[in-house]
């Protein structure tokens, strides 16, 4: 029995017409340590009691982003767009544009782990989103006409956390292949009974092959 086939993950939009959850850099900051002490994360390296240099900054950045977004404006939209407020928000990572309210909210805890290069590598992807809802080929298209790369925003060390804790207590099983020590997660030990579908597709013509059970990792 070859491995269940991995079900394509649901996708939670995030609607843009709700409230934002919008609320000062000085409450989030405090939020994100009271989430890392939650994980028992060990975040010393990154100085989180230093409230004076944090908050400098926080509305520092926030400060530029504004600048940012009145030069883009100027040289890619003729002036053309209204200016929108620029936040911290609670995502684990990333941001999002909210439209009724012409909001742009760029996660705390991302900025704070990964610096200012993914903030603003965030904040131009939604700035491109305030022309273009969609991630279009013309989205990606605009997106790098403003200096953005497109690339996926990175996972924090919270998010990674909190991903972990789920699979722990709702994938308990971990096991692997022998052949290729891909590990996977299951619900049950009924798992022990399937083999690494990509190997058995790989050297048994896609038939089982005990060669390739899996084992508990």
């Amino acid at each position: 029995m070859h491995a269940p086939q991995k079900q394509g993950k649901k996708k939670y939009h995030r609607h843009t017409n709700g409230t934002p959850n919008e609320r000062s850099a000085w409450e989030l900051l405090k939020n994100y340590r009271r989430a890392l002490s939650r994980y028992n994360i060990d975040a010393a390296e990154l100085d989180l009691d230093n409230n004076f240099y944090w908050l400098f900054r926080l509305e520092a950045l926030l400060a530029k982003a504004h600048r940012t977004f009145d030069e883009i404006n100027a040289s890619h939209f003729g002036g053309q767009l209204l200016r929108p407020r620029i936040i911290y928000c609670t995502r684990s990572t990333g941001g999002y544009y909210n439209k009724n309210r012409h909001t742009i909210g760029i996660s705390l805890s991302m900025m704070i782990e990964h610096g200012e290069p993914e903030f603003f590598e965030t904040l131009l992807h939604e700035i491109a989103h305030i022309q273009i809802a969609s991630h279009s080929p013309k989205f990606y298209e605009l997106l790098r006409a403003i200096g953005g790369s497109g690339r996926k925003a990175p996972m924090t060390i919270l998010l990674r956390a909190k991903r972990e804790r789920y699979l722990a207590e709702h994938y308990p099983v971990r096991v692997r292949c022998p052949n290729c020590r891909k590990e996977y997660r299951y619900r049950t030990r009924r798992a022990l009974s399937y083999a690494c579908r990509p190997c058995c597709q790989k050297f048994a013509r896609g038939k089982f092959d005990a060669r390739f059970r899996l084992v508990m990792a």
